[in-house]
C-alpha cells in the first residue's frame, strides 16, 4: 500500500498538476487552441527550470528528496521559484503574453508567501494545496461534473499520510490553503482584472 501511496503522490505532484494550467486558462480566455498551446509550451520552460533545480538540489543533498519534505529546506526552493516567476512575468511583459497568465504568477507568489509564513509552525502540504487549488479552479471554470474531480483530494491526503510525508493536520492545512487561494484569487480577478484579462 505504501508503494501505491507513493505512486499517487508522484502523479499528483505540484509540477505535474501545474502542467495543464496555462493551456486551460489561455484557451478559456482566447478560444484559440494554437495560441494556448504556444504559451503553454513557453510556460513549460519555467516549470522545467524548477524541476531541474529540485533535481540538482537532491543530487547535491541540498534537498532530502524530490518532495522537499523537510520544512527547513523549503525557503531555498521558494526563493528559486520566486526568481523563476519574476523571469516568467518579465517574459510575459516583453513578449506581450496572455494577461491571464499574470494571474497564475500572482496566485503562486501569494501561495509561496502564505506557505512560507505557515511553515514556521507547521509543514503544510504543498501537494494538497496545489491539487485542491487546481481542481477547484477547474470545477469553477467548467462547472457540473468537473467538481467530482475534487474527490482526488482525499485520495491524495491518504497517500501523503500513508507514505509518512505529512500528518493529517498538515494535509488539512494544505487543503484549506488551496481552497483559500483559489477563491481569493478568482474573486479578485473577477472583480478587478476581467477587463485586463480579455484585452
Amino acid at each position: 500500500m505504501i508503494n501505491v501511496a507513493k505512486i499517487i503522490s508522484f502523479l499528483l505532484s505540484p509540477l505535474f498538476i501545474l502542467l495543464p494550467v496555462p493551456y486551460i486558462l489561455v484557451e478559456k480566455v482566447s478560444s484559440n487552441h494554437q495560441y494556448a498551446l504556444k504559451w503553454t509550451i513557453f510556460s513549460y520552460i519555467f516549470v522545467l527550470a524548477v524541476a531541474v533545480f529540485i533535481l540538482i538540489g537532491v543530487k547535491l543533498k541540498i534537498f532530502s528528496n524530490f518532495d522537499v519534505s523537510r520544512k527547513e529546506q523549503r525557503p531555498i526552493l521558494f526563493l528559486f521559484v520566486a526568481f523563476t516567476l519574476l523571469c516568467y512575468a518579465i517574459s510575459l511583459l516583453i513578449f506581450d503574453g496572455p494577461k491571464v497568465l499574470n494571474i497564475v504568477v500572482f496566485a503562486v507568489v501569494l501561495g509561496l508567501i502564505i506557505t512560507n509564513f505557515i511553515n514556521h509552525w507547521i509543514k503544510a502540504s504543498i501537494h494538497l494545496a496545489t491539487v485542491t487549488s487546481f481542481l477547484l479552479l477547474f470545477g469553477i471554470l467548467h462547472k457540473g461534473y468537473y467538481f467530482l474531480l475534487l474527490l482526488l483530494v482525499p485520495l491524495l491526503a491518504w497517500a501523503r499520510i500513508r507514505s509518512k510525508e505529512h500528518t493529517p493536520l498538515e494535509t488539512l492545512v494544505g487543503t484549506l490553503l488551496g481552497i483559500f487561494l483559489t477563491i481569493a484569487v478568482y474573486t479578485f480577478s473577477r472583480l478587478f482584472l476581467m477587463g485586463m484579462i480579455y484585452n
